[in-house]
């Protein structure tokens, strides 16, 4: 792998699978391909399940996404990016002419129909207060004005949308906060939805539970859970008596728990209590996939396990405690593998998997005989003659009793102490995968140069229990530098790694880490590329869009200025490159800017690269030109900086 072949891959999106009725009873699968060469033009294919044949394409579009299925299997609902807004269309899933049924939405996620087909729930950027465009914003209210990837959005808040297929007015839902992923209840009597609602004195949003009855939207509106932290991706139980959601009792650094709410008595039941393990929903940069109940009742869902995620099912009516009515269907075809990306139809669970020799294929599982196939070959179509470097597992005993767990990505021809790549991964509560990653291509660029590239998933990392994950609570940094560095000695001590040639990155927290061990022992390293940073938490807390909800889910509180990597920065030596989005706005680019003018001060070399209209996520999903940019720059700079010391 080169890092000009991100030029040439593709992007699959999560499948959606339905019974359709298409010449027999056959069942296809939609899923969302996304070439990422040149402008942002993507399609929805459709690939046989239950026969062999090639994939179909259904539409080619500029950004064509969300697709979603009718419930009789004969329509497909998805937006299509239309001048910085959304279009909802519709095409019939045996071909034909896309037409646009709704124009101008400021959509945030994927069209839901109801049972019945007649209506369409979409969550919306809505402005009940509309001002003009070059007005000025007022904030004085919740602390919600701006969201990454969105920018600021003053009064504008997210609404469920319910469109009528057939044609006629919308209808907004109205509440306090903001309202997203609508689940229809199988009878179609109800709509439940998660509402995030702040106020000036909460400096965590609550989200809860919502629910209205169809027939009387506008009057029926309620939250009957007490849980102030429950989110999607929701779920209804066959019967239409609860809703199943992923989050736990209150805010805080926990496990994500699967819940079960029951609309009769308004009680909350934890089931995943038992699995000492996170519920993966599924999101950008986070694998796992939307629970959805088989025709078996089981319900199919995917937890993070030790930096995979895997397929579990579990039986609602079995017995709690002990794991009960927990099953672990689907270990990873090799122990890197990654579910991204769920569904299931009769007795098959359709999956997005990725493992360390490709970064996505479509996967059928039968639930009942446990065999695995393979539906689509896209990397082999892309890029048939370009391979990746396998990674290798490692374990690691830390001085203080924990175990830190991790990959060193090396390739066979490597001899003796190689330079080496310490790249840190964001959240802190995400983890590193063993998966061949196209968003970092830079790691397999190094690594076939002769580079080490170590990934490690520190205390806070998620899959490995509640007590890490909990474990740099208050104590950003202090807490897991070691986690860092006793690895890279043990690699210097067996000869693997050369301790005068060790560069570092890192993106997000990732960001923040590089800027805390680079200040705080600038020996060990002789590069240094921060990426979305943060040096500076107090700055952190008042700009970013969810700094006083992380910082006191974080800290508490407790004092955490001086964890702040600035305080340390005039002992950063080594030559630093800073990359940050420039409309960033979990990590706003103002603490790139401190970091770099005061590294600079300080006459060390130094570059800042900023990226125009860059959200805090774009180094996933922002233009392919500053994807290959943002890699070629790690590469290039570490490779002067380090093969020179």
């Amino acid at each position: 792998m080169k890092a000009p072949d991100l030029d040439t891959l593709n992007r699959i999106t999560d499948p959606q699978a339905a019974r359709i009725l298409l010449g027999g009873d056959g069942v296809l699968i939609v899923a969302a391909r996304h070439p990422v060469e040149g402008p942002s033009v993507s399609e929805l294919r459709v690939v046989p399940l239950t026969s062999v044949g090639p994939a179909r394409s259904l539409t080619s579009g500029h950004n064509d996404t969300a697709p979603a299925l009718s419930p009789d299997g004969t329509m497909v609902a998805f937006l299509r990016a239309n001048a910085g807004s959304s279009d909802l269309c519709l095409v019939p899933v045996s071909g034909g002419e896309v037409t646009i049924h709704t124009t101008g939405l400021a959509a945030l996620g994927t069209p839901v129909f109801s049972p019945d087909g007649t209506t369409i729930a979409l969550p919306c950027l809505v402005d009940e207060e509309p001002t003009e465009p070059r007005a000025a914003l007022v904030v004085d209210g919740e602390p919600a004005h701006k969201i990454d990837g969105l920018g600021w959005i003053g009064t504008a808040r997210s609404r469920i949308r319910l469109i009528p297929v057939g044609g006629g007015d919308s209808t907004d839902i109205l509440t306090d906060g903001n309202s997203t992923d609508p689940k229809w209840s199988p009878d179609g009597r109800m709509l439940a939805f998660v509402r995030t609602r702040a106020t000036a004195s909460a400096r965590v949003p609550a989200q809860e539970i919502g629910l209205v009855d169809t027939d009387a939207v506008t009057r029926s509106l309620r939250f009957p859970w007490a849980a102030r932290s429950l989110s999607g991706p929701l779920v209804w139980t066959p019967e239409s008596t609860a809703v199943i959601a992923i989050g736990q009792m209150v805010p805080g650094i926990e496990l994500p728990r699967l819940t079960r709410l029951d609309l009769d008595t308004s009680r909350i039941t934890v089931l995943t209590d038992d699995l000492d393990l996170g519920v993966m929903g599924g999101g950008s940069g986070y694998p796992g996939g939307a629970p959805v109940f088989g025709e078996d009742a089981r319900l199919y869902f995917c937890v993070r396990e030790r930096g995979r995620s895997i397929l579990v099912s579990i039986d609602l009516d079995a017995p709690r405690g002990a794991g009960g009515g927990v099953e672990v269907l689907h270990h990873p075809i090799s122990e890197t593998a990654v579910i991204s990306g769920l569904d299931v139809v009769g007795a098959v669970a359709v999956m997005r998997v990725s493992d360390a020799d490709r970064p996505g294929e479509i996967m059928a599982l039968d639930v009942e005989s446990g065999e695995v196939r393979e539906l689509t070959h896209f990397w082999d179509e892309d890029i048939p003659d370009a391979a990746f470097i396998r990674p290798r597992s490692l374990r690691f005993s830390i001085s203080d009793g924990f175990e830190v767990h991790g990959w060193l990505l090396r390739a066979e021809s490597t001899e003796g102490p190689a330079p080496t790549l310490l790249d840190i991964h964001g959240g802190p509560h995400n983890a590193w995968t063993g998966v061949a990653d196209i968003a970092h291509i830079y790691h397999q660029v190094l690594a076939a140069e002769g580079w080490n590239i170590l990934t490690l998933n520190p205390r806070a990392s998620d899959g490995y229990g509640s007590r890490f994950l909990k474990a740099t609570r208050g104590a950003w940094g202090e807490a897991d530098e070691k986690d860092f560095l006793e690895p890279l000695d043990a690699l210097i001590e067996e000869g693997l790694v050369d301790s005068d040639r060790v560069a570092v990155t890192g993106y997000s927290y990732g960001g923040y880490m590089t800027c805390w061990l680079t200040s705080k022992h600038p020996e060990r390293f002789t590069a240094a590329v921060p990426g979305g940073l943060i040096c500076d938490l107090d700055m952190f807390a008042a700009t970013s869009d969810m700094g006083p909800h992380l910082c006191e889910v974080e800290f508490g509180s407790q004092a955490f200025d001086h964890l702040s990597p600035i305080h340390h920065v005039d002992r950063v030596a080594m030559p630093t490159l800073i990359l940050h989005g420039q409309d960033d706005q979990r990590c706003p680019v103002d603490q790139a800017e401190l970091w770099y003018s005061r590294i600079r001060g300080n006459r060390v070399e130094t570059r800042l690269v900023v990226y125009p209209q860059g959200s805090h996520v774009f180094i996933l999903n922002g233009p392919v030109t500053h994807r290959l940019d943002y890699n070629q720059r790690v590469i290039d700079w570490v490779r002067t900086h380090t093969l020179s010391a």
